[in-house]
């Protein structure tokens, strides 16, 4: 009983953690502080969040340096300052501090988008050039502004998460309760609030709805046209939303928690443009 329940416990903890970015930089940042506290080298970044100075940051990169090439079997400081990187900045981030950028203390203070990995160049993203493409390429061709990759990649992921979650937890029912369509599997994941209007919640889960095919295609698009949607169809849709977030929010501990309610407020609030919402976060 003992190693079932673990093991339901490493399943949920996977699922909370791949289910957001944002879920998992949290764990990354108690995993990183736990390990530095417990290795005995945590005051060095405490040092240096207080500070936040040049001597501040030699004291905390030196101090790291000789901590693992003395506890793993790294002997290089280039590997070091590689590894330094992804340990301080989320930690940065987290406590909104400066970290490092290029071998030195940063500017600014480190934010969420500065961890993402393989950004696209800043004159690339003004050029609207696709990062697979050289310049010399993107200038011949003069292709259409590029798409935001990482916007559709996360867009995606969210759908696949949503689908994956209501097929193992809703045995795939439509949340748009229907008699219907009871018997229908929930195929499809809806955008509430269009992505293309409102991209800045598009990859939200509480943007996003299981529909069977029927639904999607015949209700909440009218004639299968993906470029409209039913206004009143959108209202039912965004009231059986709300049920299933407080659902999943109050529900059982056997279940994930895989929708936030701050993140819920925000989204209506960019989706009914009011700033009633707002008020209440």
């Amino acid at each position: 009983m003992k190693v079932f329940n673990r093991l339901k416990e490493e399943c949920l903890r996977e699922i909370y953690i791949s289910f957001r970015e944002r879920n998992a930089y949290n764990f990354l940042c108690l995993y990183i502080e736990k390990v530095l506290r417990d290795s005995g080298v945590y005051h060095l970044f405490e040092y240096f969040f207080r500070l936040q100075d040049k001597n501040s940051f030699k004291d905390l990169k030196d101090g790291y340096t000789k901590f693992i090439i003395h506890n793993t079997p790294i002997n290089g400081a280039t590997e070091c300052g590689r590894i330094f990187t992804k340990v301080l900045n989320p930690l940065a981030c987290k406590y909104k501090k400066c970290g490092t950028e290029r071998g030195r203390i940063s500017k600014d203070i480190i934010t969420q988008d500065m961890l993402m990995y393989n950004q696209r160049n800043w004159r690339d993203i003004l050029s609207e050039k696709p990062k697979e493409m050289t310049r010399v390429d993107y200038e011949i061709t003069s292709p259409k502004p590029a798409d935001d990759y990482m916007t559709t990649y996360r867009i995606n992921r969210a759908k696949r998460n949503l689908r994956k979650f209501n097929d193992l937890y809703r045995s795939g029912k439509t949340e748009v309760y229907d008699e219907r369509h009871i018997n229908d599997l929930a195929t499809q994941i809806h955008h509430i609030f269009p992505a293309s209007e409102f991209p800045d919640i598009a990859d939200f889960l509480e943007n996003l709805i299981a529909l069977t095919p029927t639904q999607h295609f015949s209700y909440a698009h009218p004639n299968n046209n993906t470029q409209y949607i039913d206004k009143q169809y959108q209202y039912l849709c965004l009231i059986a939303k709300t049920g299933s977030i407080r659902e999943n929010i109050l529900g059982s501990d056997d279940i994930p928690r895989i929708y936030d309610f701050t993140l819920y407020l925000m989204m209506l609030s960019i989706g009914l443009n009011t700033e009633e919402f707002y008020e209440s976060v």
